[in-house]
């Protein structure tokens, strides 16, 4: 499906923008080292990136998005519903009791809002097969950010991302990348062919 009405893609790209701003400034509010924060929740970079690449759409309004960065962005909110919705709630569909509102807003909301906006608004057929790989990097520079700041004395907290049921970081980008590639086959299935 791809609804070319500007009015309505950029409503909902407000609403959008204001529930992941939200979840952000709550989830940061009152903790004492930012930098901390955001390398111990990878989820704060995707709904960052999203945030950010949300409001470009929203004031340059391109003709077309860019196949690698709507991507990047639709795939990070993907693996973080993902992995958090496993990860709080298991097999099981009961209320997590520790996950605050701000958890809610970036781990579920937003991340299902992205890809509602990737299903109704974007263009398909637009990723290449070495789209995948564009994608991975940022994980893999995450990764190895929390690596160099541990390095120096900091003890960073388990990332869901890389440490999934106990499996090795390669063993979760693989996963990662898997991932990666079934978004770029539904997306050349959606577009009605195949690369």
């Amino acid at each position: 499906m791809y609804i070319r009405n500007n009015t309505l893609a950029v409503i909902f790209r407000v609403i959008f923008i204001i529930v992941c701003g939200a979840g952000i400034v709550m989830r940061l509010m009152g903790t004492e080292s930012i930098l901390g924060t955001v390398l111990g929740d990878f989820a704060l970079i995707a709904n960052g990136a999203a945030l950010v690449y949300f409001a470009y759409l929203i004031i340059a309004r391109p003709g077309y998005e860019r196949g690698a960065l709507r991507g990047a962005v639709t795939i990070y909110m993907v693996v973080t519903f993902i992995v958090y919705y496993f990860f709080y709630f298991g097999t099981a569909l009961s209320r997590p009791e520790q996950l605050s509102v701000a958890g809610y807003l970036l781990y579920f909301v937003a991340p299902v809002m992205a890809f509602a906006d990737y299903l109704l608004f974007c263009r398909k057929g637009d990723f290449t097969a070495y789209s995948p790989i564009i994608w991975v990097i940022l994980p893999v520079l995450f990764n190895i950010a929390v690596f160099i700041v541990n390095m120096f004395g900091f003890s960073l907290g388990s990332i869901p991302y890389f440490s999934l049921a106990g499996m090795s970081m390669m063993a979760t980008l693989f996963i990662f990348l898997g991932i990666s590639y079934l978004l770029f086959v539904i997306d050349n299935l959606m577009a009605g062919r195949r690369r």
